[in-house]
């Protein structure tokens, strides 16, 4: 689970299949320098020495649903205005923001896209393989979307309730990513995407009407998760490779068996001959007549 000491007892984490997924910390120079690109409102006076943010790491499962998680359980602060607004982010692609209810864990699995004229979708989150091509991908606009690939972002945001009410506005669904040129991830070694599970639902209706107390827009903190196959996260050195362990008496080398051949490896057309067994067959003899007109036996090989 990630956390922030501005934020005590408040948790952000991700869910696989069904479970919350292992974290893996990110190299310390790598946060301060993701840190530093982030503009955000502090709501303490001082603000913090530390900057809102937290960088992560979990193992993407190709094929299995995920889930954000905002556990605010034992989080107390913010009971009255202003309240706490999260928004999810996937691959660059944003999620409406959704009021956080404090003593309680809120999940979310989907996202909603849609107008009046052609109707609504609910759209379930995935995980699927990337398809990564040698060299460039398109004219370049794909290349500077790629830093957002491979990356599910949590904001939270400090908003006041209007005491207004009105229909969500349309909204676009999410585009689905094809394929990425190698080169145009600059050496990160992501290999998966967000999938859409898409299907059509009610219009979601009326919501309250909110607006961010900062007039910049900028969220008060951000929750980083990048998400990779276990095979990913050990190319970019996040997770060792585990080393097999040599066994007990060989030295660390391994110790190879003969094959035993069966019938079936004989070579076809070749009969082989059964060795002699010199018990089983006579042994070979010759007929000497002798002057006195015996006969000997001479059972010399020669």
């Amino acid at each position: 689970m990630a956390i922030l000491t501005c934020l005590p007892g408040l948790e952000v984490a991700v869910e696989v299949d069904g479970q919350r997924a292992h974290e893996y910390e990110a190299d310390p120079d790598e946060l301060e320098s993701r840190a530093k690109e982030i503009s955000y409102y502090s709501f303490q006076q001082p603000p913090g020495r530390n900057v809102p943010y937290v960088l992560k790491y979990i193992e993407a499962k190709p094929g299995k649903p995920f889930a954000f998680i905002l556990d605010a359980r034992h989080f107390h602060d913010f009971k009255t205005e202003p309240k706490i607004h999260w928004i999810c982010s996937m691959d660059g692609f944003s999620s409406g923001h959704k009021r956080m209810s404090v003593g309680t864990e809120d999940k979310r699995s989907f996202c909603q896209s849609g107008s009046r004229a052609t109707g609504w979708k609910r759209h379930t989150f995935y995980f699927g393989s990337l398809d990564v091509r040698e060299g460039h991908r398109g004219d370049g606009t794909q290349a500077k979307d790629t830093k957002h690939y491979g990356t599910l972002i949590v904001k939270l945001y400090l908003m006041v309730d209007t005491g207004r009410v009105a229909f969500i506005r349309d909204r676009d669904g999410p585009k689905p990513i094809l394929s990425v040129g190698e080169k145009d991830l600059k050496g990160k070694a992501v290999d998966s995407k967000v999938n859409f599970e898409s299907e059509p639902m009610d219009h979601p209706g009326q919501v309250a009407i909110s607006r961010n107390v900062d007039p910049h827009n900028r969220p008060i903190a951000v929750f980083e998760f990048r998400y990779r196959t276990m095979e990913g996260l050990f190319q970019e050195g996040i997770v060792s490779r585990p080393v097999e362990k040599a066994e007990e008496g060989v030295d660390g080398e391994e110790e190879y068996q003969p094959r035993i051949k069966s019938k079936d490896d004989e070579p076809r057309g070749v009969k082989r001959e059964r060795p002699m067994d010199p018990t089983s067959f006579p042994r070979r003899y010759k007929l000497r007549c002798l002057e006195n007109g015996k006969v000997e036996i001479d059972l010399t090989d020669d």
